[in-house]
């Protein structure tokens, strides 16, 4: 059964405080869509969401995803992350769906849509990455 939205809040309230700032709203067995608070100091110039803004999104979405698979497991670390900016992003919250396409022994691999809070349906942006499972024991 995958971790709940809250169980993952407070796993990264305890030990990821630099993730804290990304909101967890769903996660599943395969899936996770995660939301950035629209805030002024991950703007660039134009009043846009900055690109390492929503690179970090995809990211921490995908890491989500992960722990639906998995089960929250601190040491999945990221291997690669490529992102393909599509629009310009701005005007509100930014959201990212991450969804688990191969979930191997070793490496887990996923993709992202990105987009602004109203607007699902003209994405932001589009990432592809994997992620690394610790050893089992």
């Amino acid at each position: 059964m995958p971790p709940t939205p809250d169980e993952i809040h407070q796993f990264l309230a305890d030990q990821f405080p630099a993730a804290a700032g990304v909101e967890c709203i769903e996660v599943g067995n395969r899936h996770a869509i995660a939301r950035w608070a629209h805030d002024s100091s991950g703007l660039r110039p134009g009043n846009l969401i900055s690109g390492p803004v929503q690179f970090s999104l995809a990211d921490t979405a995908l890491y989500f995803a992960v722990f639906g698979a998995i089960g929250i497991e601190p040491m999945a670390v990221t291997v690669d992350l490529s992102i393909r900016f599509l629009r310009p992003a701005s005007g509100g919250d930014l959201f990212a769906r991450a969804e688990l396409l191969q979930v191997g022994r070793t490496r887990i691999y996923g993709a992202v849509d990105l987009w602004v809070d109203g607007h699902e349906d003209a994405l932001v942006a589009h990432a592809t990455g994997t992620y690394a499972r610790p050893p089992q024991k």
